[in-house]
């Protein structure tokens, strides 16, 4: 009975009952078929063993801290930077939320449905404010959860509770979400960079605020869909097709990055912006959350602009500045993105594009890698991933999941990178903002 109480049992549909629904966007079964898809399998494994026995190795509990992971492991003290600002507690920092979720989906593991659960939980009552002046906002990784001073909706984002939400039913966690459906309103007194504004702040036109694609539009777009999905209220699908639309008419489409957001009509307002790419605009769920409105709504300026991003942001630079000219700025989560050249691969059915991709996912340029054996080692009674960072970690779990899913055949025939290979490349610089 204690046990039953500890951990109640858990009703939950069969991966393939879900895959077949064609729900959640690109994901598919696992599949341990050829040498190089076992490998990746058996990453995604070690992944989530390591992440969920790390909560009682590093005691990461508490009344505020329970379901949350640290950010990034210090090598040197053999332990996580619980005590440096930006290090420390994750906060959904480059979406472990997602990776988790999805890797329930595919699997039905109770031991990742459990700890993505905690995650869910903790993350939507305690890292996002529910009242007061920053209602609808979460807070960047710190040292305390609410510390950091960037407040922003990448953290509150439904796309990390709405997987959780349809397989559970959890009325909680939908009024969590239902609680994000005007929260861009909150936008026009928050700031969201963690510094004060400098002199050169664009002039906006009145009834706008400064948007950002990926980490502001989107977590916001995946509160609608929810909304409409629950509801029916066509609202919410008009005012997600205004926005898609709308960027969709920039002459840069999604490569603008952002764009002033007219609060009333949901629609981005043209300035005649060039191109600016962020490396963090894409790893909020925009890559899920884009996948599944282009499959729900048809709006061909939007799925246009998105593939062109997906074709762009990891382009070799001789043919991006071909494309565009210069200049040619820094390209992080390189392996990240691969999972965006994966999707534009799968959607114009180019092999060129796919080949790209796998090499992208499997490069380790600016991620976790991919080993044929398990890089833990112990020391004493302390378990270690070397170099390890949850940003690297979620975000190879995430292109490795959408890689297999769109282009299989492309990753049998590329090539895993050994260690001996990289030299003293560190494992896990897949930066931070």
């Amino acid at each position: 009975m204690a046990k039953a109480q500890a951990t109640p049992p858990q009703l939950m549909a069969s991966p393939e009952h879900l895959h077949a629904a064609h729900v959640f966007g690109d994901w598919g079964l696992p599949d341990r078929s050829t040498p190089n898809r076992t490998a990746i399998e058996n990453q995604l494994d070690n992944l989530i063993d390591f992440y969920a026995g790390e909560v009682d190795r590093r005691s990461w509990y508490g009344f505020w801290n329970h379901g949350d992971i640290m950010h990034t492991y210090d090598s040197d003290r053999h332990r996580w930077r619980y005590d440096i600002g930006g290090f420390a507690w994750d906060n959904s920092e480059l979406s472990p939320d997602l990776w988790l979720w999805y890797s329930v989906l595919r699997t039905g593991n109770a031991q990742a449905f459990r700890f993505a659960e905690a995650m869910t939980r903790h993350t939507g009552e305690v890292d996002v404010y529910h009242g007061g002046r920053f209602a609808g906002m979460g807070t960047r990784h710190g040292v305390q959860h609410w510390s950091d001073s960037s407040k922003q909706p990448r953290v509150s984002n439904a796309s990390y509770r709405r997987i959780f939400y349809y397989l559970t039913a959890d009325e909680r966690v939908g009024d969590l979400m239902r609680d994000l459906l005007t929260s861009d309103q909150t936008l026009q007194q928050v700031e969201i960079g963690r510094k004060v504004p400098g002199a050169k702040k664009p002039v906006l036109p009145t009834g706008t605020i400064e948007m950002t694609f990926g980490t502001t539009w989107c977590p916001l777009a995946a509160a609608w869909l929810t909304e409409w999905e629950r509801t029916g209220d066509s609202r919410w699908r008009d005012r997600i097709v205004a926005g898609l639309d709308s960027i969709g008419r920039l002459p840069h489409g999604w490569m603008t990055g952002s764009a002033p957001f007219d609060l009333a009509s949901g629609r981005f307002v043209d300035q005649n912006r060039g191109i600016r790419l962020s490396h963090l605009n894409a790893v909020f769920g925009a890559v899920e959350v884009s996948s599944e409105l282009i499959r729900l709504l048809d709006v061909p300026r939007y799925r246009t602009a998105w593939l062109d991003y997906c074709r762009w942001y990891n382009a070799p630079q001789a043919e991006y500045l071909a494309k565009f000219g210069a200049p040619f700025g820094p390209r992080n989560l390189r392996e990240a993105h691969s999972r965006l050249t994966a999707y534009v691969a799968h959607e114009t059915q180019d092999a060129t594009l796919a080949a790209r991709a796998a090499g992208e996912f499997l490069s380790v340029d600016a991620g976790l890698g991919t080993w044929p054996t398990d890089p833990r080692h112990t020391e004493g009674h302390v378990t270690e991933w070397p170099g390890v960072s949850t940003n690297a970690s979620a975000q190879w779990g995430l292109a490795a999941i959408q890689c297999m899913a769109l282009i299989p055949e492309a990753l049998d025939r590329a090539t895993i990178q050994s260690p001996e290979t990289l030299g003293k490349r560190r494992l896990g610089d897949a930066g931070r903002d």
